[in-house]
């Protein structure tokens, strides 16, 4: 197949997260085991029968680290591959602007079915675009004629979408379906455990079984550690329980802020506005502002990088794991930029960014 560029990435962004193995710093657990196995099979090209893979499960459990895994690793062992990955409403989007252009479909069906490699994130979000679910069901079609692979995530499985082409319903049903759930205690004890030493952050026993027993997931973990590093370099000692519980606190009593509030508040202090961050300008003094923003809005909202996306100008999860891990790398080398992160963060009471790497 000839080789067609990712849809919807900015020039400077990897369409997989750069990462010197595709599954560093992955959790595999009894949660996400058989998807695991399952994505791994189709990177290596033996996973006959497999596609298309649906990877369902609720919001936080990894289905977007596991296929950009997927991504990842098949680029490592087949670099001349032809592929695609992209958000739901990213293809939606694609879709209503082909229809509004003369030669628009033959353009978007030249991009979209001569693929080696097809991954689609959030697939509930087509439910309110019927041209694109149309769409999607000759997309599929054509795909599985030329022997492509093709996995999606969802929110719910196959058996729970209710009005969907029954053509569409049919083809994914046809591969295998897999269900993630939330991380269980022992999970997230040992995810914690990991990313804490991984950052130098020292906690004690009964900081961490009370960090792991009041999480619902790992992003939550993230945010939490991504703060408990900034206090231990403040403590220089184990953070104990008693150090910890007011972050539990906080997180419990205060709601999360919406991504326009972190937008705004990140517009404000860099001296940028709402329609610069949204923007395509390459400038580095809205490039920089802007992939801080991402990066807050992923740590604090809880949102997967494909919604973090299509807020900042529709935008693919590649580009914002980009972003994030830029932002990352920079607070992490300047000392004034994590202090103004911090003063950022307080109102929100949840925390500091996050470690910026992908679901586990």
């Amino acid at each position: 197949m000839d080789p067609t560029p990712p849809a919807l990435s900015e020039p400077d962004a990897p369409l997989a997260p750069p990462v010197s193995h595709p599954w560093d710093g992955f959790l595999a657990g009894p949660e996400n085991e058989l998807a695991h196995a399952s994505v791994l099979a189709l990177a290596r090209g033996d996973g006959e029968g497999l596609s298309p893979l649906v990877l369902h499960g609720p919001s936080g459990a990894g289905k977007s680290r596991l296929l950009a895994g997927l991504v990842a690793e098949r680029l490592l062992r087949r670099p001349e591959s032809a592929v695609a990955h992209l958000g739901a409403e990213a293809f939606a989007a694609a879709c209503a602007e082909a229809a509004g252009q003369p030669g628009g479909w033959a353009e978007l069906r030249g991009r979209f079915r001569r693929l080696d490699l097809f991954v689609l994130e959030d697939l509930h979000a087509l439910e309110r675009a019927p041209l694109a679910l149309g769409e999607l069901t000759h997309t599929l079609d054509a795909l599985s004629e030329v022997g492509a692979v093709v996995a999606v995530s969802a929110r719910v499985g196959p058996g729970q979408w209710s009005g969907w082409p029954s053509r569409l319903v049919n083809r994914l049903i046809g591969g295998l379906a897999v269900r993630i759930d939330a991380p269980g205690l022992a999970s997230r004890r040992r995810y914690l455990l990991e990313r804490a030493r991984a950052r130098g952050v020292a906690l004690t026993a009964d900081a961490v079984e009370a960090l792991a027993e009041a999480a619902d997931g790992y992003r939550t973990l993230d945010g939490w550690l991504a703060r408990l590093a900034l206090t231990a370099r403040l403590e220089r000692r184990p953070l104990d329980r008693r150090l910890v519980a007011p972050f539990l606190a906080d997180d419990a009593s205060m709601p999360a802020p919406t991504i326009e509030q972190v937008a705004r508040a990140v517009a404000m202090k860099f001296g940028v506005t709402l329609r610069d961050l949204r923007a395509t300008t390459r400038r580095k003094t809205i490039v920089e502002p802007r992939h801080l923003a991402m990066h807050l809005a992923r740590s604090v909202t809880g949102l997967s990088f494909q919604a973090i996306g299509a807020y900042f100008g529709g935008r693919d999860p590649a580009t914002v794991r980009h972003a994030c891990r830029m932002a990352a790398d920079r607070i992490a080398t300047d000392p004034a930029l994590a202090a103004s992160v911090v003063a950022l963060c307080r109102p929100w009471h949840r925390g500091a960014p996050e470690d910026s790497s992908p679901d586990p």
